[in-house]
């Protein structure tokens, strides 16, 4: 019988190391993905201060926060991905506002929609080519992600971090005609 209580008592000992042993690296993990989490936000908050300093949004600024309290924005729709409340400036800018990053409760400016010159994002602006264009975000260390178009239109995503640039074009023309420029959170992995 001895053999039997001596064998229990070490497969016990080795379920607990086992657990134990699982519990401190799921631990780890989990503090390793938060220093990752943080790390991007970081790297993105510092993409868009690039982007303000580099743009003309018409006095618009991306990733501001609103001075509106809760009362004062007038809700759009019920879902959490739908807009809170937009803001307009001069005729061609408009920005929306979104909780960011994501259950925030505080809303900032996080999608700009350019439909008219003089503004622009690093200098890019309604008219030019994607030809012309493609080599400004390249460099600036934005990759393409998609394209989806449809009978006159072509809309490409380009994406660096958690902020987006999407660029309708003419397909008859190649020229731009609207400019998104937009910060989504990974949790969220809306792209607004």
């Amino acid at each position: 019988m001895k053999p039997h209580l001596l064998r229990a008592v070490i497969i016990a000992a080795v379920v607990i190391a086992g657990l134990t042993g699982g519990i401190l690296i799921t631990e780890n993990n989990k503090a390793k993905l938060k220093d990752k989490e943080i790390k991007e936000y970081n790297t993105t908050l510092e993409l868009v201060k690039d982007i303000n300093q580099n743009s003309d949004f018409g006095g618009l600024e991306l990733l501001k926060y609103s001075d509106k309290t809760a009362e004062d924005q007038p809700s759009q729709g019920a879902s959490d991905i739908l807009p809170e409340f937009a803001e307009g400036t001069k005729e061609g800018v408009e920005g929306i506002f979104f909780p960011y990053p994501y259950g925030s409760l505080e809303n900032r400016l996080a999608k700009i929609s350019i439909e008219e010159k003089p503004y622009h994002v690093y200098g890019i602006t309604i008219g030019q080519t994607l030809k012309d264009v493609t080599p400004i975000l390249l460099e600036k260390g934005f990759t393409r992600q998609e394209e989806v178009s449809d009978k006159e239109t072509s809309s490409i995503l380009y994406r660096q971090h958690h902020v987006s640039i999407s660029l309708k074009v003419s397909k008859e023309s190649g020229t731009i005609s609207t400019i998104l420029v937009s910060v989504y959170d990974k949790v969220d992995n809306t792209v607004y």
